[in-house]
């Protein structure tokens, strides 16, 4: 996966830490396999529990082109006894879903453009997205995004705004880290506005509910192993 001038890979492995009221609900665990074209696939297991809405287990695999921009995901997805199959595929600039559920298909196809990102319910694809553009203190970029979510897992087309608002030396479980904040928002503001703070190499390193640095956790990076 190719990361642009001056960038590093993406580590192999990794987890995060899933939280709900900034409570602790669950998890995300992660592997990043790489192939000699620089392309990659992506696998991962997240298992949430009370006290979330949406307590369960969700699986995917994502494949990236050596430009990483995302080719194709398919997600598991199990709340209770409602179990979800979810494919989803570019062909060209056109994106192809296909949802199974309750023996039932629906089927949905759209637009691509090359400017287009794909957003789906972990960190690692907010930062597919991110390393597409420069982020520094004052930059400011708007982009058409396509967002993979429940209840279906299907496609809603929509548009995200990401403005960076500083550099700063951020603590984590992994240390003292040089990091960006970054503010993400909604043009359309059919969702609140969130904080991240993402590494040099645009991985997300902790979300938060909110722009304010005092909203609740929604997720932190707690583990990460370099290939």
């Amino acid at each position: 996966m190719s990361n642009g001038p001056g960038r590093q890979r993406f580590g192999e492995t990794g987890r995060y830490e899933l939280f709900f009221s900034d409570r602790v609900c669950g998890e995300e665990r992660f592997e990043v396999m790489p192939a000699p074209d620089g392309s990659c696939v992506v696998t991962g297991e997240q298992t949430l529990e009370a006290p979330h809405p949406l307590a369960g287990q969700q699986r995917y695999r994502a494949s990236l082109s050596p430009e990483g921009r995302v080719l194709a995901v398919e997600v598991d997805w199990l709340v209770g006894t409602r179990a979800l199959h979810a494919q989803h595929q570019a062909r060209g600039e056109r994106w192809h879903a296909r949802i199974d559920y309750a023996g039932h298909v629906r089927e949905q196809e759209g637009d691509y453009p090359p400017s287009c990102q794909v957003l789906f319910g972990s960190p690692l694809f907010q930062s597919f997205a991110l390393r597409h553009y420069v982020l520094a203190p004052g930059a400011e970029h708007e982009f058409p995004a396509l967002v993979i979510g429940p209840p279906y897992m299907a496609v809603e087309p929509g548009k995200q705004r990401v403005r960076c608002t500083a550099a700063l030396m951020l603590d984590t479980p992994l240390g003292r880290i040089a990091s960006r904040r970054l503010e993400v928002l909604d043009p359309a503001a059919t969702e609140s506005p969130l904080a991240l703070w993402i590494d040099a190499s645009d991985r997300v390193l902790e979300s938060r509910d909110g722009v304010h640095d005092t909203a609740p956790l929604l997720l932190r990076l707690v583990e990460w192993v370099d290939g």
